[in-house]
């Protein structure tokens, strides 16, 4: 296999396992894990949120974001997602055990702990429609919910369109969940797809999939309100996962000798990469992976294309 970077040695995966979603899903773009440690908990393509039970049952359906959604029009049907719904980014509460979702087309919702029909908390910003919500992540301490707008160039789906784009309509929100105010932090993102707070809660992290680097934006100290590079990505990078000690996995989609390559890199708070993962031969697909959550001393990978969560012995 070509060596997509040459000056690092790969770790190896002496234990993968995948967890198959339900017949004729795929899509596993990001996962979260409740407060009891139940899941992974994952949207998927035609739809749904479903959590995975346990070898013996798999995939259970637990939530839907679609208002207009029905099993027999959208089951297994992964192409109709303005009507089905599409959530991306997920995250507990675990003060209230409500999941919020993240949903491409209707925006910032909230489950209850007993799944069902998502309750939508925000759609639009000062009476402009979200062009297309992705990733988010939850301050634990203080109620908010930290959440991107991709752009309406992501509603294309085609990644080479979306690359060569330019775009730079992204944005990064909060949504304070005691008030239900939404406000506005930063504008100007080039592709915003990954949103990671800080162990601290000193600053976010944004990974920019169009200027393949990753911003951070400080909340508090004498930088808060203002953001800076915080580091350059070699490649396409997608959502961002903080670790229990406080370094972040990113997962990066690199192409090179019309191969694409699916890459982990964890990256501790100085920017540095202190460990890089090759997925591709387990995610032989031309979008590359999604996400690299660690939990519990495993790895698990999304993707956009596959059937399966990957799963990997730190």
């Amino acid at each position: 296999m070509l060596n997509v970077y040459p000056n690092v040695a790969y770790c190896q995966f002496p234990v993968f396992s995948k967890l198959q979603l339900p017949l004729r899903t795929i899509g596993p773009e990001s996962a979260a894990f409740d407060k009891k440690g139940g899941g992974p908990y994952t949207g998927v393509a035609d739809g749904r949120v479903v959590k995975y039970q346990g070898p013996k049952v798999g995939f259970t359906d637990f939530a839907i974001t679609s208002p207009n959604r029905t099993k027999e029009r959208c089951d297994g049907k992964n192409d109709l997602q303005q009507i089905c719904g599409r959530p991306f980014g997920l995250g507990f509460y675990y003060k209230t055990g409500d999941l919020y979702i993240t949903d491409g087309y209707y925006g910032l919702v909230v489950v209850r702990p007993s799944g069902g029909l998502a309750t939508q908390c925000v759609t639009s910003f000062e009476g402009r429609h979200f062009a297309f919500l992705d990733a988010l992540d939850i301050d634990q301490k203080i109620g908010v919910v930290y959440f991107v707008d991709s752009g309406a160039i992501f509603q294309t789906g085609n990644r080479t369109k979306i690359v060569e784009s330019g775009d730079t309509s992204g944005r990064l929100f909060k949504y304070d969940i005691g008030t239900k105010q939404v406000t506005l932090l930063l504008s100007g993102l080039s592709g915003p797809v990954g949103v990671a707070l800080s162990k601290d809660s000193s600053y976010v992290l944004i990974t920019e999939y169009i200027a393949q680097r990753i911003q951070r934006f400080w909340l508090k100290g004498a930088k808060a309100n203002s953001s800076d590079v915080f580091t350059n990505v070699e490649g396409i990078p997608d959502n961002i996962k903080r670790t229990v000690l406080g370094d972040f996995w990113v997962a990066i989609a690199n192409t090179k000798q019309h191969t694409t390559f699916s890459i982990g890199q964890r990256i501790n708070r100085f920017g540095k990469v202190v460990e890089t993962r090759n997925f591709t031969d387990q995610f032989n697909t031309p979008n590359g992976i999604t996400e690299v959550q660690e939990y519990n001393g495993k790895l698990h990978v999304g993707s956009l294309d596959q059937n399966f969560i990957g799963v990997y012995r730190v």
